[in-house]
């Protein structure tokens, strides 16, 4: 099976070993990075360690369930057992679903709560609730497809994903070249690009699983079709033996 549908047309093998591998790696800079954390107190002897260290444990543990994922799929990858295969690369879909419909959810409530209960926060209010409402969409739709194995709302979902991305360059060239701000919009962009990596490229090996599914019910359909009708016109054939010395 080709990754055919929003990439180059690797095989299936090959795009999930990428995958796989590609989390491993990013999860394990991550964990380094949340132990930097630990220590970043005592190198420039800051006093407010709950927050620092909440955040570093949270990430800490995220970053060791990505690389538990991403090992269990290579593993099954490696052991050619695409039926398990598939069962991560649904998992991973979840996953990157709910991630996001909560953000955009949490987002959507806030916006709720500021223009009710925040004098002096309804303009904040009336940005983050059309947003979070808008974004909330996306996610939702790519939940759904998953669930109900519909391709459509999984590759609306990708095309979404694309147009973020066009927009997001086009703010960072605007920020390159106008506001002069070079290091940190070249910083924004990696970090962006790496999500819209691994992230784009599960969901995009979703979709062309989905696809491969209904490319084989719909041929397994057609030849179900076609043996009926070639039972029938024998049926017929049987009935009406002018019919058959004619075809005979």
């Amino acid at each position: 099976m080709k990754i055919s549908h929003f990439c180059w047309g690797p095989e299936l093998k090959r795009a999930v070993n990428f995958l796989a591998i590609y989390g491993m790696v990013m999860s394990v800079l991550g964990a380094m990075g949340s132990v930097f954390l630990f220590i970043l107190p005592m190198l420039f002897g800051i006093t407010d360690l709950a927050g620092i260290y909440t955040g570093a444990t949270v990430l800490l543990l995220v970053k060791f369930g990505w690389f538990v994922f991403s090992f269990m799929l290579h593993k099954k990858n490696t052991a050619e057992d695409f039926t398990g295969v598939k069962k991560m690369i649904k998992i991973g879909n979840y996953i990157i679903g709910s991630v996001q419909a909560g953000f955009f959810a949490l987002l959507l409530i806030f916006g709720i709560i500021f223009i009710t209960f925040g004098p002096g926060y309804n303009i904040m209010g009336y940005i983050m609730m059309p947003l979070g409402g808008f974004f909330l969409v996306f996610p939702s739709l790519l939940l759904d497809g998953i669930r109900r194995k519909h391709s459509g709302k999984v590759k609306a979902w990708i095309i979404f994903k694309f147009v973020i991305l066009g927009l997001v360059l086009a703010m960072c060239m605007v920020k390159l070249f106008i506001a002069g701000q070079v290091l940190s919009t070249i910083i924004q962009l990696i970090m962006f690009t790496l999500g819209f990596m691994y992230c784009s490229g599960m969901v995009i090996v979703h979709y062309n699983m989905l696809l491969d599914d209904e490319n084989v019910l719909e041929s397994a359909l057609e030849n179900f079709s076609n043996k009926g009708h070639y039972l029938d016109n024998q049926k017929k054939n049987k009935d009406d033996p002018l019919a058959y010395t004619q075809t005979v």
